[in-house]
């Protein structure tokens, strides 16, 4: 904790720290308003909300590889300020439709891409920001820091959103999804990284050989990675499942059994403070082995998806989605460590953007049969085999060595036993030829 009350001493670390916090803070808002706004049209189905969602998802990973590129390019900071501004302005715009009663489905499909778009232009600049920002001891206690406000900002969040969609109309949650966007690029704007603008750009041979030869070094970084590509690949079904069968069915089985959306934001505030609590364990936990402690955390998310299926009270189904977002947590301070710390920084947001687009791959189908699965085989079906799918994923995750054995590289963790000759010794067995 003493790392962590000296990293909010850091000007630039706390404006980074505290725009990240905003724009998270309307991201939970955000789908809160976008459900029972689309729900509440007199032709509104979870189909629709799941096809809008998944219109958002498509255009985010259709850009990311570019963003990953753009990011190893130029500016880190610049370019999450235009990617917050752009998100800003479209959620604005979203907003208005829904205030004035004029909702054309189509003009909420371009703007759901534009979101998307901007999500892509930012997200890998915004992951290898960090390491520019903060010393590499720190790095953990950076990412369970990050993590730590941004989840308590979506508990209030979810409460907030949750009462002004109840209270006035989820119009004005969608506004103040804008207002957070707008206000985390003000910050941003202030923030001075320790390097400077050229350090984190690719080199001058790759960039004289253009973006298409950057899109490959950055895949062959990618694919060099043993200990990635296997957890990436649970998280493809991961994020498929939560985000068809949680957030797109969700809401539909709060409106059905739980009297509405007031309901469904005391399940969304449990999950988030169940990211506080796991941004606080991570703080403290220094695994020697980090990515088996990430994976084997992520068994946690199973409860959830039955207690939803078989119709439990709110407050049990919300206990299970606090212990789901603990593990969620634990488990993204780890990754993200890892990723600072075994990736070179010149390609860390390619290799960012390459784990973006393979983990939310299958996320857009997910999200748009989530609704057609629900009505052909019931809810229940639905949201049972997709924790069952969640379970698999993450025993075969654990199959892998890479994952099992690699070593942390944080400065301070107590060092592994002494591995056997076979097995591998993460980054020093990785980097001979050199990373979300």
């Amino acid at each position: 904790m003493k790392a962590g009350s000296g990293l909010l001493r850091d000007r630039d670390f706390l404006l980074f720290f505290t725009a990240r916090t905003a724009s998270l803070t309307g991201n939970v808002i955000a789908p809160l308003g976008l459900a029972f706004a689309v729900l509440a049209l007199p032709d509104g189905t979870p189909t629709q909300l799941g096809l809008l969602l998944s219109i958002r998802t498509i255009a985010q990973l259709a850009l990311v590889l570019l963003g990953g590129v753009l990011a190893d390019r130029f500016p880190r900071r610049r370019l999450i300020v235009i990617g917050d501004v752009t998100a800003g302005c479209s959620q604005a715009v979203t907003a208005a439709l829904f205030l004035t009663g004029t909702v054309p489905m189509g003009m909420l499909a371009v703007l759901a891409a534009v979101n998307g778009a901007s999500s892509a232009l930012s997200q890998p600049a915004g992951i290898a920001l960090v390491p520019e920002i903060v010393r590499t001891e720190l790095i953990q206690s950076a990412n369970a820091l990050l993590r730590l406000a941004a989840n308590v900002a979506r508990v209030g969040g979810a409460f907030v959103g949750g009462v002004l969609v109840a209270a006035t109309s989820p119009g004005w949650a969608l506004a103040a999804d804008a207002a957070t966007f707008l206000l985390s690029a003000a910050l941003l704007l202030r923030v001075r990284p320790r390097t400077s603008p050229g350090t984190g750009g690719a080199d001058g041979a790759e960039k004289r050989a253009g973006y298409l030869a950057e899109l490959r070094a950055g895949w062959a970084e990618f694919r060099a990675l043993p200990w990635m590509w296997p957890v990436v690949a649970q998280f493809a079904v991961v994020n498929a499942c939560f985000g068809g069968a949680v957030m797109v069915l969700g809401p539909t089985v709060a409106q059905r059994d739980w009297g509405g959306p007031f309901a469904w934001s005391v399940v969304l505030a449990a999950h988030s403070a169940g990211f506080v609590a796991g941004s606080l364990i991570a703080l403290r936990l220094r695994p020697r082995r980090p990515l088996r402690a990430a994976v084997l955390a992520t068994f946690g998310f199973a409860p959830s998806y039955v207690l939803l299926a078989t119709g439990a009270p709110v407050w049990l189904t919300a206990a299970s989605m606090l212990l789901a977002g603990a593990c969620l947590d634990v488990f993204e301070v780890l990754w993200r460590t890892a990723v600072h710390t075994h990736v070179p920084a010149q390609a860390m947001a390619r290799v960012s953007s390459y784990d973006s687009l393979a983990s939310f791959v299958c996320t857009p189908l997910g999200l748009a049969v989530a609704g057609p699965a629900a009505a052909q085989f019931g809810t229940r079906a639905t949201l049972l085999c997709s924790g069952f799918l969640v379970l698999l994923a993450t025993a075969l995750a654990l199959v892998s060595h890479a994952v099992r054995t690699l070593r942390s590289a944080v400065p301070g963790t107590p060092p592994a036993p002494e591995a056997h000759a076979s097995e591998e010794k993460g980054p020093t067995a990785r980097r001979t030829g050199s990373a979300d």
